[in-house]
Parts: structure tokens; C-alpha cells; sequence
């Protein structure tokens, strides 16, 4: 196993909230684990994306933290009650979408159920097909990938027109797929916004954009959370459930009065309301 392979294979762990202090053990003893295989899927993403592969440790440690950071705000937030909100659409008892505004966030909760427990993998693998592997059509990943961190914790590019100028807005945002449990998993979308507009490269750092983003705050309720974030988020929490798979489908929008961006965010979120309606 050669040291890409440990790296990535050690931001897995912490992806999936395993994570040890045994980092310098682990490259230490990079060259006893050379007749090692890595897993077929690990060799599949990291050969397919080889030019996009990110190799940091550290990086891939801060890729993590701020990863995980948003799904479980995401996982809170599905789990918060509903009595606040207003329904916004209903489509039968199996789909139905909330809304709900308070200070400048603009939360949209869509509540989906599959009957057929049997489709949890299924389900996951559909919303994470960020590059139509499972010939997913529509896709819920979109974006042009730029890096690599590990099969499960990619970043985004994403563009916007910029309504004053007429120009093109690259935006830098994670997603990632992210095990909570056996029967529980996170996948968090392109949605919160890192502050590079550089083009990036395998000599790229951003060790420094991700220690300049806002981190979320714990300790209090995830809406004080989203408030005092002041950033978009959006991901999906899958459930395994005896009889069938619930999903929950959370969009947050900042609505920063500043710049016109909610419109392009309102309207992508809409999009998605559409094809999470078709499935």
C-alpha cells in the first residue's frame, strides 16, 4: 500500500468517525504494508480522478472536519420537530415538503419515504452518483469535480452568472458521503461555499481557505447554528427503516441582502424538489 493509499485510506476512517491518533505510526510504517490490496472501489475513484487526487494529510484532515461538521448539523436538523414549519407541498403521504424563515435563513425540509427497506443502498447510491456511474438521470451531485480527497469526500465547482456584471461566479463547496451508523447516512451536497476562486490543481493548497471558513457552532440549537453559520448547506439523511427507507432532504438558504445569489439558490433548490418528485 503506498502512501496515497494510506492517506486516503485514513481520511475514510475519520470520514466515517473512526478516526485514531495514529497518523505518523501509519506512514512510519508505509513500506511493511506494500503487499497490502486496497479495496477495489478505493483503487476504481482514486485511478478514474489520478490527476484530482489530493495527497495532504492535512488537507484531508481539514476536508474531514469541515465534512463532518455539516452533516451533523444536517443530521440535527432532519431530526428537529416539524411543528414550526409550513407545508409548502404534498404531493401524497409519501412526499411532502416543508418550509420555514426565520432571520435571514430560508430553510426548505423535503420528507420522502421508499417502501422497501431493502433500497438503502440503492438510494444512496443513486443521490451520490456525482459522475454518472449508476447512470443516474437527473443527477443530485452536480458540479465539475476539481479534487479528491477519498472515494466518499470530493469538491465541487459549481458557476453562477453574476446578474450585475453578466460574469461567471465559480464557487468551491465539499460534498461527501457520510456513514453515521449501519442504518443511517449522511450525504452532504455542494452547498456551502468556500472563498477561493482560483483555478485548482494537484499543487493547489487550501489548507488556509478551509481555517478561514466559518466553522458551525455546537452547544446550541442547529437553527441558532444556521443563523450565526451564515452560509447555505444542503444533503440528504437516509434512514433504513424495518418497513421502508426515509429520506430527508435539507436545503438552507442565507439570504444575504448584499448579493443576488438566493435567486440562483431558490431556483436550483426548486429543480431538485422536481426531480427528488419524479423518483
Amino acid at each position: 500500500m503506498n502512501k496515497r493509499y494510506i492517506t486516503i485510506t485514513l481520511a475514510l476512517l475519520s470520514l466515517a468517525g473512526y478516526m485514531q491518533n495514529v497518523a505518523l505510526e501509519i506512514e512510519t510504517d508505509a513500506d511493511s504494508a506494500k503487499n497490502s490490496t486496497p479495496l477495489p472501489q478505493k483503487v476504481d475513484i482514486l485511478e478514474k480522478y489520478k490527476d484530482k487526487v489530493c495527497e495532504d494529510f492535512e488537507e484531508i484532515s481539514m476536508a474531514v472536519k469541515h465534512a463532518n461538521e455539516t452533516a451533523k448539523l444536517l443530521l440535527k436538523l432532519s431530526e428537529t420537530s416539524i411543528d414550526n414549519y409550513s407545508p409548502y407541498f404534498t404531493q401524497n403521504k409519501n412526499k411532502i415538503i416543508y418550509s420555514k424563515k426565520f432571520g435571514n435563513i430560508d430553510l426548505g425540509r423535503f420528507h420522502f419515504t421508499i417502501p422497501s427497506p431493502s433500497k438503502y443502498s440503492d438510494v444512496i447510491e443513486k443521490l451520490w452518483d456525482f459522475d454518472g456511474t449508476q447512470k443516474s438521470d437527473p443527477k443530485f451531485i452536480n458540479g465539475h469535480l476539481t479534487r479528491v480527497y477519498a472515494p466518499f469526500l470530493i469538491m465541487m465547482e459549481q458557476s453562477n452568472i453574476n446578474q450585475e456584471n453578466s460574469s461567471f461566479r465559480k464557487k468551491l463547496a465539499l460534498a461527501a458521503k457520510v456513514k453515521q451508523s449501519n442504518d443511517t447516512t449522511v450525504i452532504v451536497c455542494p452547498s456551502r461555499i468556500l472563498n477561493y476562486l482560483g483555478e485548482i490543481d494537484q499543487k493547489t493548497n487550501l489548507i488556509e481557505i478551509f481555517e478561514d471558513t466559518r466553522s458551525i457552532e455546537t452547544g446550541i440549537s442547529p437553527e441558532g447554528a444556521l443563523i450565526k453559520l451564515r452560509a447555505n448547506i444542503a444533503g440528504y439523511v437516509i434512514k433504513q427503516k424495518n418497513d421502508s427507507v426515509h429520506v430527508t432532504y435539507i436545503n438552507s438558504i442565507y439570504d444575504d441582502p448584499r448579493y443576488t445569489e438566493s435567486i440562483y439558490d431558490r431556483r436550483n433548490r426548486g429543480m431538485t424538489y422536481s426531480n427528488l418528485l419524479a423518483l
